[in-house]
């Protein structure tokens, strides 16, 4: 009954992957991620796997990637099968397969109506279809994460060097594949010190799981950038900002990890009503919940949530493992009511992620094919190895040879150094940015810019000459991309070119030109 469950979801989730991708592809010719950050990965991975260089470009390091073992991954298919844009695709899915298959491993002592729940939260509401179309890293990190928290458990009950070695292992691999996996690490070794006095164990496991962070670090402080990747000095929720601004930025996560406020309530409910009389045996009975639930409140203080949900996608799979026997219990319950509110509540979830990426996914790649896809084909077709100033660098870089300052920091570790206090807001006026651009532009004779106005306001020796503007904007940074000469020479080529560039772009894009 179970392989006949499972068989049917696999096959439904497999038409739901079709389905979406010819949805993209009837528009745009080709399946288009519906986030600019796949083709970063890409392009890094394309750069690394071709010329040797970690970068956006193929001319100087940049520590773009947040997650250095997806990039890596991708790199290595590149450069033993070719460069081949939907590898992202094919590496998910079968991520996809492991991460259902370990599933239904872990869940085996639960029963099939409880497995059916959880199988269907795990597919619909990470939504793992999002995951995997997403052409990000998410999915990996989740099986590893997963993993990791699942081999902890065994140890902690059977104290085996096996699964010791094999939670060292996954602890390593979640790490490197995103660094949220440090919060739960984190608390791993905690335990296994104050609760277990595994003293050696405990600094042992902390140790080995930061080595890719160190390793990665020491290689961006030797090529000029941070420790950290440029994308978690940016967009990371740190104290720098004061107080008050730190408060408000972690109102605003709660606000977006709304849709999992139901599995959470559950998470807190499951661990007061496992009660002992002691503290550590309190702790030891629901040490797999509590360390989640710790994880859960670090990321919520100093990770991200949205975009395309794939922040948190990860922590709804760790909320189901942590509540398969509460699950358990509430379906086995005589209590009609308490099952009624039960899947009342699961609704919110199912409303939130998977109704809301069935409804916006194609638009989201719809919004990356008349934006970050032309504004590639443009310089690719007239500018392919000029200098450009952008900000949003994924699919520019990916399909072009250019050179790049990116004025939003991901790609140019200098403008990074000056918004690393910014948290992700533009102060547009910033002095010290916009002398820099007009510095940096100038001494190093750079040619046009395809930027955000609402980003930073140009310097004012650049000549803007159109503007083009997408439709029901959802995930691109702004809906209006402005062309900018920055050569007094290249303006009139610059008019001509984007004059006979317009014919070949999709119609509902609104495009401006100076004459």
């Amino acid at each position: 009954m179970r392989n006949l469950c499972s068989l049917l979801i696999l096959l439904l989730f497999g038409l739901c992957i079709i389905f979406l991708m010819y949805d993209v592809t009837s528009f745009a010719g080709k399946y288009i991620y519906p986030l600019d950050d796949a083709y970063i990965h890409l392009s890094i991975a394309k750069n690394f796997a071709l010329h040797n260089v970690w970068g956006i470009t193929e001319y100087e390091f940049s520590s773009t990637t947040s997650s250095p073992f997806f990039t890596l991954l991708l790199a290595f298919f590149i450069k033993c099968f070719g460069n081949y844009e939907y590898w992202p695709i094919v590496l998910n899915l079968i991520a996809a397969l492991f991460l259902l298959f370990s599933i239904n491993t872990i869940f085996k002592t639960v029963s099939n109506k409880t497995y059916f729940v959880c199988i269907n939260l795990v597919i619909w509401c990470m939504p793992l279809f999002t995951m995997v179309l997403v052409g990000m890293e998410h999915i990996f990190h989740t099986l590893f994460l997963l993993l990791s928290i699942f081999y902890f458990k065994k140890y902690s009950e059977y104290h085996l060097s096996k699964d010791f070695n094999l939670l060292l292992l996954f602890s390593v691999l979640s790490i490197g594949f995103r660094y949220e996996s440090l919060f739960f690490i984190f608390f791993m070794c905690i335990y296994l010190f104050f609760v277990e006095k595994k003293f050696f164990t405990s600094i042992f496991l902390g140790i080995i799981s930061l080595s890719p962070v160190i390793i990665y670090g020491i290689i961006s402080i030797q090529n000029g950038s941070f420790f950290l990747p440029n994308s978690l000095i940016l967009k990371g929720n740190t104290n720098d900002g004061g107080f008050t601004e730190f408060i408000i930025r972690v109102l605003g996560n709660g606000y977006r990890a709304l849709s999992l406020l139901a599995l959470f309530i559950f998470l807190l409910i499951s661990i007061f009503k496992n009660k002992k009389s002691g503290w550590f045996d309190f702790l030891k009975s629901n040490n797999i919940q509590i360390i989640i639930f710790l994880g859960f409140f670090l990321h919520l203080l100093f990770a991200n949530f949205g975009w395309l949900l794939r922040y948190e996608a990860y922590l709804l799979v760790l909320f189901v493992y942590a509540l398969k026997d509460f699950i358990e219990d509430i379906l086995n319950s005589e209590k009609r009511i308490l099952r009624f509110a039960f899947i009342l509540l699961l609704a919110l979830p199912v409303y939130f992620r998977t109704w809301t990426m069935f409804e916006k996914q194609t638009l989201a790649s719809k919004n990356i094919f008349d934006q970050q896809i032309q504004m590639a084909n443009f310089l690719k077709k007239y500018y392919n190895q000029s200098r450009v100033v952008a900000n949003d660098i994924g699919a520019i870089t990916y399909f072009t040879d250019i050179h790049l300052l990116d004025t939003f920091g991901l790609g140019t570790a200098q403008i990074a150094e000056i918004r690393k206090n910014d948290h992700g807001k533009f102060n547009k006026e910033n002095p010290q940015l916009r002398n820099f651009v007009y510095q940096y532009s100038e001494n190093n004779s750079y040619d046009i810019a395809l930027v955000y106005d609402s980003w930073l306001h140009m310097p004012d020796n650049f000549q803007k000459v159109g503007q083009w503007t997408i439709q029901n904007n959802y995930i691109s940074g702004d809906s209006k991309v402005s062309i900018y000469s920055i050569r007094p020479d290249g303006k009139n080529g610059l008019i001509e070119n984007l004059k006979e560039f317009r014919v070949t772009m999709p119609k509902d894009i609104n495009i401006k030109i100076s004459d």
